[in-house]
This record gives structure tokens, C-alpha cells and sequence, in this order.
């Protein structure tokens, strides 16, 4: 079973810091240091092999092989003695008895020789990085704790939660925010690891994978988005689709697939504990922190995401009308649009499509003046905004009434573009339509500097005097303006 949030109205381009120091920091650990585990394993095993432990240890676990696998007695003796070795290493009872003294005992004349062979292979062995790092219920070192949770077993495990990490983290992180997020990654990580130290505690096999604190997400996930509806992916068998849940009711869901799993499955070695420690310990202390800390950013934060899917809604309702020719309706909804999103060159550019059917119209100046006014153009952009203003001031009826602000900035753009003859023009309109406008006079201070240029004819360098004098007196005025 597979169930996976969709969660739409998020920056997937540019997913929240936390989640991606994450990724990157699981990936920096498999790929360069997790890849040498092959050859300290490789040394470990040499040495058990050139010791007395397999003379002391392998005919014992064979025995209780036979024993405890009665199917496997056949092909025992057969088995290569590093898949043996590996094997034993897993028999946390076999491993409890060798350690406690009741494979090897003591009265064994061979005993001290097989202490010191194993304490010298399993230095070797405790160097590979699961080993070293992993946490063991039976050895539940400080630091493992931790640790633990940036280790994985293979490729696929590290792919598999790493995906889900980004799918689940961004939408938890973008809620939440980063230091919340992190402290609540760690803790459930921690808690998953507490439970399954409880269900298992003399395991001797460690434990490694980000899957705990990844289930802590998930189980974070579910609060954050509470009674809200959230688009699901699912796969059940050979049932699969999308279906729209509230994300609290997913919870036992998940839960309860983990359980499931733990007792169908118990030899596989998956923390299905872990996962489900991760879970409850996600809902709990997101609800804590929800509710003392960070339920305003919450809120703030799913208010963004209702406004973005109303806005979405509202753009594809423009377009459909635009596509029933209904301009009129259309260019209603731009407008609301453009007034949130000012700077959206291309809401701008489809809403001017249709506004410049009624050239009379309060919507046909408006957008002109928004296209204008956009800052920081590009060479397509500005060749744009040049046809916009030549055709605005070929058709605006009854007469041009460009916004000041977008006149002066169509103005410099221009200018430093090179246009001067639409430069030009917008200045004229400028001085006449708002002779007080503060960058009248960087407009002209630019006009004045592109038209003066050495060999310039004579007309574009009276051109250039005349935007200077202009400079000038609009300098004396202010001066001579009584305070």
C-alpha cells in the first residue's frame, strides 16, 4: 500500500532550506562515506576467517540452524561461511548466547584465544558505518540516537526516503517554518527510535534510515493540515488514483498499515516501529506546537495556499471566457488579477490582448500603464512595452492618460535603451501631463546625455540643449520657491 500526498499551491522550484540541507546532507553521507563500508567489511571478514572463530562459532550456528530452520538443514553445510557469518551477526538469541558465554564457554581450553579473536573482529566490524553509527536497542549508545537517521542501507532505501522527504517536507516546513521543522524532524526521529527500542530491546541488529523522522513528518503532516482536504495519490494492490482527504484522517490509516506490517513481517528486519513511533509522535507534538508556538504561521500559512488556488481559479475563469469571446467579463477578472499580481508580465500581456478591443475603456488604460510600469525589462520584454506604448498612443480614446509613475519609467527605459523617439515622446506627454513628476528630470538629465553624444547632427544636439535648459530652469524654480 502506497498513500502520498499532493499538496498543490507550493514553490517545488524552490523548496524551503531545511528540507534540501536535509537531502543533501543524507546524500554527502551514502556517497562519501557510506561507500567504503564494502571494503571495511571485506577487512572484518578477512580477519574472522583467518581466526579461530570459524573453528568456534560456525558449527555451533549451523546446529542451531538446523535447529530453529529445520527447511534449511539440507543446505547448511553448503552455505559459503561469509553468508553464514552475516547470518549469525543477524540471530540476536544465537548472538546474546555466543556473547554471554554459552556457545564458546569458558571452559573451553580455546576460550581466551576466541575472546581475543572476537573482540579484535568485531573492532574491525564496528568501523563499518551501520555498525559504528547504527542504533542498536541492545547498545543503545548516546549518539546513535541521532546518528542513526543519516544512514541507509542501499541505494533504493536512500532514493526511497528521500523522496518521500521532499513530498512530505516541503509542505511541512513551508507550514511550520525551518526551526520548528528541524527540531520536530530530530524528535520524531528520536521517539521512533524509542519505540522500537521498546518493542525490541535486546535486538543486537542496528537500525539506520531517516524512515523515523520521515514518518515523524508525516504524522506532522496530518495535524498541520487537520480537517483540510488534500489531494492523496494511492496504490493498493492494482487499485490506484488520486482522492481528495482531510489530512487528519490518514493518520490511523498509516498507523495502522505500519502494525499491520510489523506482525505479517516480522523476519524482513524493517523498523516498522520506528515508522510508527515517528507517526504518533508527529501528531502529538505537532499539536503541541501548533497550539503554544506556531498556529498562527499555520494558519498564515494555508490562508496562501486558499488565496493561490482562488487566484488559479480565477485566471483559468478569465481564459475561458476569453475563449467564449466574453472580453468584457474577461478583462473584469484580469484587472482583479493584475491588482494583485502587478508585475505578472504575462497576465498582463493576455489581459492588454483583450483590452485593446475597447481602446475607450478604463481597463485599456489601466493595463497600459501596468505593462509601462513593469521594472527590470529584458530585451523581449522591452520591445513589447515599446509596441504597447506606440499602439497606446496611436488608439487611447478620448486621449492618453498614462499613470505618471509608468510614463516616467517607459520614459528612462527607453532612453537607456536607445528609443529615443518613443523616449522622447513620453517625456512631451510627462511634462505636460505631470510637470511636477520627480524623475521628469533624471528623463531628461538621460535624453539629454543620449542625444549629445559626439557626432550627433544638429537637430538631436538642440534636442540635448533643450532638455538641459529645461534641467536648469526646473532647478532655478525650486530654488526660488519660497519655503
Amino acid at each position: 500500500m502506497l498513500i502520498v500526498p499532493i499538496v498543490e499551491g507550493l514553490n517545488w522550484r524552490r523548496p524551503p532550506p531545511v528540507t534540501v540541507a536535509l537531502i543533501l546532507l543524507n546524500c554527502a553521507v551514502f556517497f562519501f562515506y557510506q561507500t567504503g563500508d564494502d571494503a571495511r567489511e571485506a577487512k572484518a571478514l578477512e580477519a574472522y576467517m583467518g581466526s579461530s572463530l570459524p573453528k568456534l562459532e560456525l558449527p555451533a550456528f549451523k546446529e542451531r540452524l538446523r535447529e530453529t530452520h529445520p527447511k534449511l538443514a539440507p543446505h547448511v553445510d553448503r552455505a559459503p561461511p561469509e553468508i553464514l557469518v552475516e547470518r549469525m551477526a543477524g540471530d540476536e538469541t544465537f548472538m546474546r548466547d555466543l556473547h554471554a558465554g554459552r556457545v564458546v564457554k569458558p571452559e573451553n581450553p580455546a576460550f581466551a584465544q576466541w575472546k581475543e579473536d572476537r573482540a579484535r573482529f568485531e573492532a574491525l566490524e564496528n568501523k563499518v558505518s551501520y555498525r559504528r553509527f547504527g542504533f542498536t536497542p541492545a547498545d543503545p549508545r548516546p549518539v546513535t540516537w541521532l546518528t542513526n537517521m543519516f544512514l541507509h542501507g542501499d541505494l533504493m532505501h536512500l532514493v526511497g526516503n528521500m523522496v518521500f522527504l521532499f513530498i512530505v517536507g516541503v509542505a511541512v516546513e513551508s507550514a511550520l517554518g525551518g526551526f520548528w521543522y528541524l527540531l520536530l524532524y530530530l524528535a520524531t526521529g528520536i521517539a521512533g527510535d524509542g519505540l522500537h527500542y521498546l518493542v525490541h530491546p535486546a535486538s543486537t541488529i542496528p537500525s539506520v534510515g531517516a524512515s523515523g523522522a520521515i514518518s515523524g513528518l508525516m504524522g506532522l503532516f496530518t495535524v498541520v493540515f487537520g480537517l483540510r482536504k488534500v489531494n492523496f495519490f494511492y496504490w493498493v494492490l492494482f487499485l490506484f488514483g488520486f482522492k481528495p482527504m482531510r489530512g487528519i484522517i490518514v493518520l490511523p490509516i498509516w498507523i495502522g498499515w505500519e502494525i499491520i506490517q510489523y506482525f505479517a513481517d516480522k523476519g524482513s528486519g524493517v523498523g516498522y516501529m520506528a515508522h510508527a513511533g515517528g507517526l504518533m509522535s508527529g501528531a502529538l507534538l505537532g499539536l503541541v506546537v501548533m497550539k503554544r508556538f506556531a498556529g498562527q504561521r499555520v494558519e498564515q500559512f494555508h490562508g496562501e495556499r486558499e488565496q493561490e488556488a482562488f487566484d488559479k481559479a480565477e485566471y483559468e475563469r478569465a481564459r475561458a471566457l476569453v475563449a467564449k469571446l466574453d472580453f468584457k467579463s474577461a478583462s473584469t477578472v484580469f484587472a482583479r488579477l493584475a491588482q494583485r499580481f502587478p508585475t505578472e508580465a504575462q497576465l498582463l500581456r493576455e489581459w492588454h490582448a483583450i483590452a485593446k478591443s475597447d481602446p475607450a475603456s478604463d481597463a485599456y488604460h489601466d493595463v497600459a500603464s501596468k505593462i509601462l510600469a513593469l521594472p527590470k525589462a529584458d530585451s523581449a520584454l522591452r520591445e513589447f512595452q515599446k509596441s504597447v506604448f506606440n499602439d497606446y498612443f496611436a488608439r487611447a480614446k478620448p486621449a492618453p492618460r498614462l499613470d505618471p509613475r509608468a510614463l516616467a519609467t517607459a520614459g528612462l527605459t527607453f532612453a537607456r535603451a536607445g528609443d529615443l523617439v518613443e523616449a522622447e515622446r513620453a517625456a512631451e506627454a510627462l511634462l505636460k501631463q505631470a510637470p511636477g513628476e520627480p524623475r521628469l528630470a533624471v528623463l531628461w538629465e538621460a535624453l539629454a546625455m543620449a542625444l549629445g553624444k559626439a557626432g550627433a547632427d544638429e537637430a538631436s544636439l538642440k534636442k540635448a540643449k533643450r532638455y538641459r535648459a529645461l534641467m536648469s530652469a526646473q532647478a532655478k524654480a525650486r530654488v526660488a520657491k519660497p519655503a
